[in-house]
């Protein structure tokens, strides 16, 4: 039987702290201004908290007892003839002004630490967003969006408390802390001691609490970030929900992380409820120690009342920061959760690598050739293996073969969306990772099989392909993918809102506005990842019209599981378990036994009657002659789109 460890008993990890702020370091570039300035106003603060006592000491030394007791010197002798009530005066006013400098250097202390905090928030967010962005797609096909959401908006908000509280508060709490026992220890020693004895007391208190409430708060976010991303999921599909009536079942679910939630975080409010009650305990029996000395000592004349007032001040002004710290503890230690949850994200290096020699690749002819190109997403779990083909400028590509066997990975390699584990793939005989991703991309138009559209008009959702185009452009791409007329007999035309994820808008007419989006930018290659897949018969007839018309003259790669769709395709690839198991036209696949000539045969029997339309380029002579499995068309020109 295993012992579990208790997680009370474990010790701060110092060093892991030490690499954590170090890692930050850089996002406070920008504000070093700001805490130094916070620095000095701390000084200044905690300058006002050590003289704080002493105008009421003056009240009790100078103005209530005898002359022959007076021990302080220097003081008395600015106030000497005053009498007792202007003694009194002039304590009350240095009070006052006290007061005042304090709340003026607590303010400013306050404000710069905030403002510091909120600029390296920003600074990091932006980094993190923009890390995001450029991490592989393949990374973020693993990821739960909820809880990236979560750490980049709640865990970058209490991260920043380690940064602001963990190192202006506890150095000026600590500075209090020492000043005050340096001028204790000048006026009692012994005292001194008696109050310093529970401190080590106290930090083993603070430090075994806070070891076991990272463990809560770690489990805690954990829980938290899969309470976001069910809950980004139940609002993306509450359509099939209530369909299916899985109300009852998706609260379920929900209620079994919610509880795991709650119990986490009733585990550190206990512990912070703890922290609290021995720091109050340990600081109450070193207070009562003081006091019973101190008396003593009053009674016997070492002391005065004003000196003994003076001291006990200054000891609760001692064990106050050693609360606040204590306290801080557990904030740091939740802190320190969030920021290695949100320093882990940009830690990650699963990014599309750019050579620094990388240069712009212009307009392209769209020649592509792929040679001996492996892909996995894991491991050991190859999903491509050994794909070679290539597709000459006009050429149209499909891709067919079952689900799963790697059709849109192996389209998604041609925009570097990843980048394949072995092998290459140039386009005009360029190794593609020689050209800037931008200009790479700004090259290649993709159609999905679910067009993502944003929440906005439709002008902007057409635009999204080329952020400056005017509106002249934004009509002739819509024009092209056959959306015009739509889009016109809207109420407000091209500036029509769309809802979220375009779900105001029926499934073909996003297509055709996603068409639009990829076609606006006038690519040399097309991208149709199964478009017609969510398409009834009648819809997917007409778009495939649109398809034909927006892929001439381009380099066109089609995955679609419908054969009859683009069976006129001149190079057609079956790929079954990552490899390209067959290749070739129409005719010569169908000649040859295997997965194109059953499926397409099974297809057929599906639809009695139907015909092959021609929804492609029909394949013509090979201008060259080639052996690259099929003929390309005629004219390589890239056309310019023009309204009307």
């Amino acid at each position: 039987m295993s012992i579990r460890p208790n997680p009370l008993l474990e010790r701060v990890n110092f060093k892991q702290v030490y690499h954590l702020l170090i890692e930050l370091a850089p996002y406070l570039k920008g504000v070093r201004r700001e805490f130094v300035f916070a620095l000095l106003c701390s000084i200044g603060a905690v300058l006002m908290q050590v003289v704080r006592p002493w105008p009421i000491k003056m009240v009790f030394d100078y103005a209530l007892l005898p002359v022959d007791r007076i021990k302080w010197t220097f003081p008395y002798a600015l106030m000497k003839g005053s009498g007792a009530m202007g003694v009194v005066s002039i304590s009350c006013g240095l009070l006052l002004a006290i007061s005042v400098l304090w709340g003026m250097f607590n303010y400013l202390q306050r404000y710069m630490i905030a403002s510091a905090g909120q600029h390296m928030t920003f600074s990091l967010r932006r980094r993190l967003f923009s890390h995001l962005q450029a991490l592989a797609l393949s990374f973020h096909r693993r990821q739960h969006v909820g809880d990236l959401i979560l750490r980049a908006t709640a865990d970058a908000n209490m991260m920043r408390e380690m940064l602001v509280d963990a190192t202006l508060v506890v150095f000026t709490q600590s500075l209090v802390l020492l000043t005050m026992v340096v001028v204790m220890a000048y006026m009692d020693l012994q005292l001194t001691f008696i109050s310093i004895a529970v401190l080590p007391l106290l930090t083993l208190s603070v430090f075994r609490i806070s070891s076991g409430l990272r463990g809560a708060v770690r489990k805690q976010r954990k829980h938290e970030g899969r309470m976001a991303s069910h809950l980004g999921e139940m609002l993306q599909g509450i359509a099939v929900i209530q369909a299916f009536g899985r109300e009852a079942h998706e609260e379920e679910k929900f209620r079994k992380w919610n509880r795991r939630n709650l119990r986490s975080g009733l585990t550190t409010v206990r512990l912070e409820a703890n922290l609290e009650r021995m720091a109050e305990i340990i600081v109450a029996v070193g207070t009562g120690a003081v006091l019973w000395f101190g008396t003593a000592k009053v009674l016997a004349g070492v002391l005065t009342p004003g000196d003994l007032l003076v001291f006990n001040a200054y000891l609760a002004g001692m064990y106050r920061p050693l609360r606040r710290i204590a306290r801080i503890t557990g904030r740091i230690s939740k802190a320190q959760i969030c920021a290695d949850r949100v320093l882990s994200i940009l830690r990650i290096d699963e990014k599309v690598k750019v050579r620094s020699d990388a240069r712009p690749a212009g307009a392209l002819a769209g020649r592509v050739s792929l040679k001996d190109v492996s892909f996995s997403y894991r491991k050991g779990v190859p999903i491509l293996t050994n794909v070679s083909f290539t597709a000459k400028p006009g050429y149209t590509v499909a891709i067919v073969g079952p689900n799963g066997a790697g059709k849109s990975t192996l389209c998604g390699l041609l925009p570097r969306l990843y980048d394949p584990d072995s092998g290459s793939i140039t386009i005009d005989r360029v190794k593609i990772n020689q050209f800037t991703l931008e200009s790479l991309r700004e090259n290649i138009g993709i159609v999905m099989q679910h067009n993502m559209l944003f929440a906005g008009t439709i002008a902007e959702n057409i635009a999204y392909g080329k952020l400056d185009a005017d509106d002249e452009e934004i009509e002739a791409a819509a024009r092209a993918a056959e959306v015009h007329d739509f889009i016109v007999s809207c109420p407000d035309g091209y500036q029509t809102l769309v809802g979220e994820r375009g779900d105001t808008l029926s499934s073909g007419q996003q297509q055709k506005i996603g068409i639009a989006r990829a076609m606006i930018k006038d690519p040399s290659i097309l991208i149709l990842d199964e478009p017609t897949a969510s398409l009834d018969a009648s819809s997917a007839r007409l778009l495939n019209r649109t398809l034909l018309r927006v892929s001439k003259d381009r380099t066109t790669f089609r995955v679609s599981h419908r054969i009859d769709e683009v069976c006129s395709a001149n190079l057609i690839l079956v790929i079954i378990g990552g490899c390209i198991s067959q290749q070739g036209r129409h005719a010569e696949l169908m000649s040859q036994a295997g997965w194109y000539r059953d499926v397409f045969a099974a297809q057929s029997s599906l639809a009695p009657g139907a015909h092959t339309d021609q929804v492609m380029p029909t394949a013509v002579d090979d201008v060259d002659g080639g052996q690259d499995g099929g003929k390309v068309a005629s004219g390589g020109s890239q056309p310019r789109l023009v309204a009307g």
